[in-house]
C-alpha cells in the first residue's frame, strides 16, 4: 500500500499543476471584466407597473426583467437604478445619448458578454478532467505487450471504450525499458478490440510467469468531456442571445446605412462662412513666401469664384481645374491652404491615397461621393492632394486592366475621375485643385484641357525667393538680431532647398538654443542648423586615429586648393574635417550659384575640384584611399553626360542619347557604346592630370590648408585667404543676387 501511494504520486501531482495552471489561465483572461461584475447590484422582480410604459420606452429597452435582477451603470461610472437613469435622460444633456437604441443595444450585448465569459470560465475551472488532459506518450499495442509489460513497473491500466484507448500508468523509479530508455510516468496505446483487451494481457502476464495476485489492475471508464459540453452550450446560447437581440433591435440596424458608410469618403470640408472654417483657415496668400508665378495663377482662381459674371461676359469659361507640381516640400499644399482661406467658397479636402481601398468599386464610389457634395455645396474647390495614387497612368494591351480582362480598381476610380471632372453629367461650379510631384506618371486623360485646364510648376526657390523665407520663418522665432540681417547671407548658402528645408533650418536653431538654455537665437546657432541639416550633426565620440584624421584633413585641403585656384569654380564657404552622423569623415560647402547653363570649360573646372582630394592624397602619401567613392562616382555622371546628353565630345559629335537603365533597348551599338566609355574615360583622365598638374605646383599652400586644418578642425572663406591669399582670378562671389522682375502681388 505504501509502495501504491508512493508510486502515484506523481500523477496526481500532474493533474493538481494542471488544474492549477487552468484556474491562473481563466483567471487572467477574465481579470478585466471581474470589476464590472462584481459592481452589479441585483434588484428584486418588480411587480407589474399601475401605469404602462410608453412604447417608446419597450423599444429602447429590453422590457421587463425575466432574471429577477438587471445591471445599469451611469456614465459617470456609478451604478443607478432604471428610474434614475430615466430622470437624468429627460432632465439632463445625456438624454439624447441614452435614446440611440444602437448604442444602448451594443452596451447590453457587451455586458451580458462579459457575464456569459465570466460563467463559462469558472464551470471550466470546476470541471472535471479526463484522461485525455494529461500529457501521454503514444505506444504500439506490440511495444507495450512485448516491451512495457516485461517490465513489471504498470501498476495501473485505464481502458476508454469509446475512444478505444487505455492508459498506462507506470511507476516513477526511473526503470528503463529493454532499449535501454528510460520510462515515462504515462503511456497511451490503442486497443485493436475492447473486448478481448484484459484477455490478451492477462495471457501475456501469465506467459510472463506472474502470479493473480501480481497482475495489473484495469479500470473501464466512459468517456465525459464536460468541457466541451459547456463549449457547445455556452455558444450555442450566445448565438441564441444574440439572434434574439437582433430581432428584437433589427430597426435600429439598417444595411444599407453601413454600406453607405463605408463607401463614403472621409474628406474634409472648410465652410468659410462658419465659425468653425474661420478658425482653420488661418494661412493667407501673404503667409506664403516665394512660389510667385504660382501664386498669381492661383489668384485668378479667386477671382474667378469671386466674380464670375466678369468672365462669363467675355465668353470665358471657368476652368474645371489646376495641377500643382514641383519637387516634395515647395509648398504646394501650403498653396491650396491659402487658396481655401482667400476664397470665400468651401472646400473640400481629400487624400488621394484615401480612395484606393482593397474591395472593388469602393474608390469610385468615394469619387462620386466627393463630386455629389461638392456639387450641393457650389460653387466650391475640391483639393486632392497626393494625386498620383489614384491618376496613373492605365495599362494597355494585354496587361490592362484586373483579372479576365475586366478593369481594376484603380483603373476604374480613375474613370470615375475622369467622368466627373468632364463628363456626360457634369457640372459647373465645381473647381478641382490638384497636387503632385510625380507628373510624370499621370495619365494623359487626365491632364488634357477641359479637366486640368492649367498646370502650375513649383519649381525649387531662386535666392530671392529663399531669402524671403528665411525672413519669413525667421520673424517666428526669437532673434538676437532682424532677419534682415541673416537673410541674405543664408540664401546664399542655401542653393537647393525648399520651403520645407528652410523651415527646418529655422525650427533647428530654435531648438538648439533652447536646449542651451539661451534666451535668443544667434547666428552660431542658426549655422549649427544648416550644417545639420546638411551633411547632420557632428560626431565627436567617433574618434579618428591620427593617421587617418591626417588623410581626410589633406583629402579636404585638396578640395578646397583645386577649387580656390580655379576660375569657373564656387565660392568656398566651409571646410571641416569634424566627422559627422552621415557618415561623412568630413566636408567641404560652396556657394553654388543659380545657374541653368555650364559650358565645357566650367564641367571641366567642377570635375577638378572633385577630383582634388584624391589627387593630394596621393601626392602627399603616395597612395588613394576609399574616401574618394563619392567624388569618382560624380565625376564619371559628369564624364558621360558631357558625351552622352551635352554632345561635347568630338569623337561622338552633336548627338544626344538619354539615359538607359536595366533591360531597356539602347539606341545606338556596342561599338558606338564602347566610345562612350573611351571618350569619358579621356575627358576623366584629363582632368585628373590637370588636377596632379596643379596641385603639384602649389604643395607649399596645400600643406599650409592641411595644417590649418589639423589645428582648428573648420576653416571659412577668410581664413583660407588669410593662410593662402586672394582666389587666382579675382575673389569669388559669395552672394550672387540677381534683381529678378517678380510678379507684383495685391495686398
Amino acid at each position: 500500500m505504501h509502495l501504491l501511494l508512493k508510486t502515484g504520486a506523481s500523477h496526481r501531482l500532474s493533474l493538481f499543476f494542471h488544474r492549477t495552471q487552468s484556474f491562473h489561465t481563466t483567471t487572467h483572461r477574465f481579470s478585466s471584466i471581474l470589476p464590472q461584475i462584481l459592481s452589479a447590484r441585483r434588484f428584486p422582480r418588480r411587480t407589474k407597473p399601475k401605469e404602462e410604459p410608453s412604447k417608446s420606452a419597450e423599444k429602447q429597452g429590453f422590457g421587463k426583467p425575466e432574471w429577477g435582477f438587471e445591471i445599469t451603470w451611469s456614465s459617470k461610472g456609478h451604478r443607478e437604478t432604471k428610474a434614475d437613469a430615466k430622470s437624468a435622460g429627460e432632465g439632463g444633456n445625456g438624454g439624447d445619448k441614452d435614446d440611440d437604441p444602437r448604442k444602448k443595444l451594443m452596451e447590453k450585448m457587451k455586458r451580458w458578454l462579459a457575464i456569459s465569459l465570466f460563467a463559462y470560465g469558472i464551470l471550466f475551472m470546476i470541471s472535471p478532467k479526463t484522461q485525455g488532459s494529461v500529457t501521454a506518450d503514444k505506444i504500439s499495442w506490440s511495444e507495450f505487450i512485448n516491451e512495457l509489460l516485461p517490465t513489471g513497473q504498470i501498476y495501473r491500466i485505464i481502458v476508454i471504450p469509446e475512444k478505444d484507448i487505455a492508459y498506462l500508468y507506470v511507476y516513477d523509479t526511473g526503470a528503463k525499458n529493454a532499449r535501454g530508455e528510460r520510462l515515462a510516468n504515462m503511456y497511451r496505446v490503442g486497443i485493436p478490440s475492447v473486448a478481448r483487451f484484459e484477455t490478451e494481457v492477462r495471457a501475456a502476464e501469465a506467459a510472463l510467469g506472474l502470479p493473480p495476485e501480481h497482475w495489473t489492475q484495469i479500470e473501464y471508464q466512459r468517456s465525459e468531456n464536460v468541457a466541451q459540453w459547456i463549449t457547445i452550450i455556452f455558444l450555442g446560447g450566445l448565438l441564441l442571445g444574440g439572434f434574439l437581440l437582433f430581432r428584437k433591435f433589427k430597426g435600429s440596424f439598417n444595411m444599407t446605412d453601413m454600406m453607405s458608410n463605408m463607401t463614403k469618403g472621409k474628406f474634409t470640408i472648410i465652410d468659410p462662412h462658419s465659425a468653425e472654417g474661420k478658425k482653420q483657415l488661418k494661412i493667407k496668400f501673404k503667409d506664403v513666401a516665394g512660389c510667385s508665378e504660382a501664386k498669381v495663377e492661383v489668384r485668378e482662381f479667386v477671382d474667378y469664384l469671386k466674380n464670375p459674371g466678369r468672365f462669363t461676359k467675355l465668353g470665358a469659361k471657368l476652368p474645371r481645374g489646376a495641377l500643382l507640381t514641383g519637387p516634395p516640400g515647395c509648398g504646394k499644399t501650403l498653396l491650396a491652404k491659402a487658396l481655401a482661406a482667400e476664397s470665400t467658397v468651401p472646400f473640400i479636402s481629400m487624400n488621394g491615397s484615401e480612395f484606393v481601398e482593397v474591395i472593388g468599386g469602393l474608390g469610385a464610389s468615394r469619387i462620386r461621393g466627393l463630386f455629389k457634395e461638392a456639387r450641393t455645396r457650389a460653387p466650391c474647390i475640391i483639393y486632392i492632394d497626393e494625386i498620383d495614387a489614384i491618376g496613373r497612368k492605365r495599362s494597355e494591351g494585354k496587361s490592362a486592366g484586373g483579372f479576365g480582362g475586366g478593369s481594376g480598381e484603380e483603373e476604374q476610380t480613375l474613370n470615375q475621375l475622369l467622368v466627373e471632372m468632364d463628363g456626360m453629367g457634369s457640372g459647373n461650379g465645381v473647381v478641382v485643385l490638384a497636387s503632385t510631384n510625380r507628373a510624370d506618371v499621370l495619365d494623359k486623360a487626365l491632364l488634357r484641357p477641359g479637366r486640368f485646364d492649367r498646370h502650375i510648376s513649383i519649381d525649387l526657390p531662386t535666392m530671392l525667393e529663399r531669402k524671403d523665407m528665411f525672413e519669413l520663418y525667421m520673424r517666428k522665432i526669437k532673434l538676437d538680431h532682424a532677419p534682415q540681417e541673416y537673410s541674405q547671407r543664408l540664401a546664399a548658402m542655401t542653393p537647393g532647398f525648399s520651403g520645407a528645408d528652410i523651415m527646418n533650418v529655422c525650427n533647428e536653431s530654435a531648438i538648439r538654443a533652447a536646449s542651451n538654455k539661451c534666451h535668443v537665437v544667434t547666428i552660431k546657432d542658426v549655422e549649427y542648423a544648416l550644417d545639420r541639416v546638411l551633411a547632420g550633426s557632428e560626431k565627436r565620440s567617433r574618434s579618428l586615429v591620427e593617421e587617418e584624421r591626417e588623410v581626410v584633413a589633406y583629402h579636404e585641403a585638396g578640395h578646397a586648393l583645386v577649387g580656390w585656384m580655379l576660375k569657373h569654380t564656387d565660392a568656398l564657404l566651409k571646410v571641416t574635417i569634424i566627422p559627422r552622423t552621415s557618415a561623412a569623415l568630413g566636408f567641404a560647402q560652396y556657394s553654388p550659384r543659380d545657374k541653368k547653363l555650364f559650358s565645357r570649360e566650367e564641367l571641366f573646372d567642377r570635375m577638378c575640384m572633385m577630383l582634388g582630394g584624391r589627387c593630394a592624397e596621393n601626392l602627399k602619401f603616395g597612395r588613394i584611399t576609399s574616401g574618394a567613392q563619392d567624388d569618382l562616382q560624380k565625376v564619371t555622371k559628369s564624364a558621360y553626360a558631357q558625351v552622352k546628353l551635352y554632345g561635347m565630345s568630338e569623337a561622338v559629335g552633336p548627338m544626344s542619347f538619354p539615359n538607359t537603365e536595366g533591360f531597356q533597348i539602347k539606341p545606338y551599338s556596342k561599338k558606338f557604346g564602347a566610345v562612350f566609355d573611351q571618350e569619358a574615360s579621356l575627358i576623366v583622365a584629363k582632368a585628373n592630370e590637370a588636377t596632379n598638374a596643379l596641385i603639384r605646383d602649389n604643395m607649399d599652400k596645400l600643406e599650409t590648408i592641411a595644417q590649418a586644418l589639423l589645428k582648428r578642425e573648420v576653416l571659412n572663406y577668410e581664413d583660407v585667404k588669410k593662410l593662402i591669399g586672394k582666389p587666382k582670378f579675382g575673389d569669388k562671389h559669395l552672394v550672387d543676387m540677381v534683381e529678378n522682375v517678380l510678379p507684383k502681388e495685391d495686398n
